[in-house]
């Protein structure tokens, strides 16, 4: 073999090695970060609660208990890309607007919403809370931070405007990744009736939270994230990097209310800070020391008043 020829083998080698890391790396990555099964991947709603005595602790398993024993029905509507979705409907008040509520990654709206779907219905407003595409009863396999999710969001004020009228006011909540998903849902086009989007402890941008999951692991995070966008692209089919909540928010024309709490070592403050940096309709709220998603439980009286006085005000706006 000529030394020409030997030059392009080697070249050849290496380019296939290349594109077997890609494709290889990329689905070991997809499969650790945004693959789902939710039929055998089961969520206990009392998961999160340490066994102790700990009054947060208990306040938080009272919390679950309550939602528990208020009466839903499962309702059912279907995504762009052809998903059946499934949310528990609580219904206040055949007149009343509604609240629609998206829980975190790979979590379930008893987790998530036990202590807020029950106050928000206290104040009269009838309650969906949504199975996640690939979580609870929704079909699916992947989990996309918001970008799939998003367009979701659209599905269910549709399934509201249909079955209760086109001027029936709507809310929009989420928590964690799900807070991600209700703002990056204010860039798709929202209809005029969803008048407020309360998010709480949402990450900034897909490529910053996965970039700092992977440095938690002590891996070199700007490293392998190319890799892991890579597999999201090849395998799940969406670009993380376009689901920016800080960058989306700047052309939102509906009012933002960000709730997150200064101890939250999963999704930083400084995440929620960037997104209310980005437009004057947002306004933040931090919670000393509270953790990941537990501001409502580290000072409930304070959060019901910022969350009621937001949402009053969105509704007879």
């Amino acid at each position: 073999m000529s030394a020409v020829g030997i030059v392009i083998l080697v070249i050849e080698c290496v380019a296939l090695f290349a594109l077997a890391v890609i494709y290889v790396g990329g689905y070991i990555t997809y499969r650790m970060a945004f693959y789902n099964n939710p039929k055998k991947n089961k969520v206990d709603p009392y998961t999160y609660i340490k066994d102790n005595d700990d009054p947060r602790n208990l306040f938080s398993k009272g919390l679950i208990d309550r939602i528990l024993k208020i009466p839903d029905k499962d309702i059912y509507t279907e995504s762009y890309d052809g998903l059946r979705l499934r949310g528990r409907l609580y219904m206040v008040d055949e007149n009343a607007p509604f609240a629609i509520q998206f829980h975190g990654y790979k979590s379930t709206p008893m987790i998530d919403f036990s202590g807020g779907g029950e106050f928000v219905m206290n104040m009269g407003v009838n309650v969906i809370m949504v199975d996640q595409r690939a979580s609870g009863e929704s079909e699916g396999r992947t989990v996309s931070f918001g970008y799939h999710e998003s367009s979701d969001v659209l599905s269910w004020v549709e399934y509201v405007s249909n079955n209760y009228g086109k001027d029936r006011k709507i809310l929009l909540f989420g928590v964690s990744m799900g807070a991600a998903t209700v703002i990056i849902a204010t860039g798709r086009g929202l209809p005029k009736n969803v008048v407020g989007v309360c998010a709480d402890c949402p990450c900034s941008s897909t490529r910053e939270i996965v970039t700092k999951v992977i440095y938690d692991m002590k891996l070199p995070g700007k490293l392998l994230y190319p890799l892991v966008r890579v597999g999201a692209m090849l395998y799940g089919k969406f670009d993380p990097d376009a689901a920016e909540a800080k960058r989306i928010v700047r052309t939102s024309s509906v009012p933002v209310l960000l709730i997150h709490g200064e101890g939250d070592d999963f999704v930083p403050c400084d995440m929620s800070r960037d997104i209310a940096a980005a437009s004057s309709l947002v306004e933040l709220h931090t919670f000393p020391e509270a953790p990941h998603g537990l501001s409502f439980v580290y000072d409930t009286d304070r959060y019901k008043d910022i969350a009621k006085e937001f949402c009053e005000r969105c509704l007879k706006d």
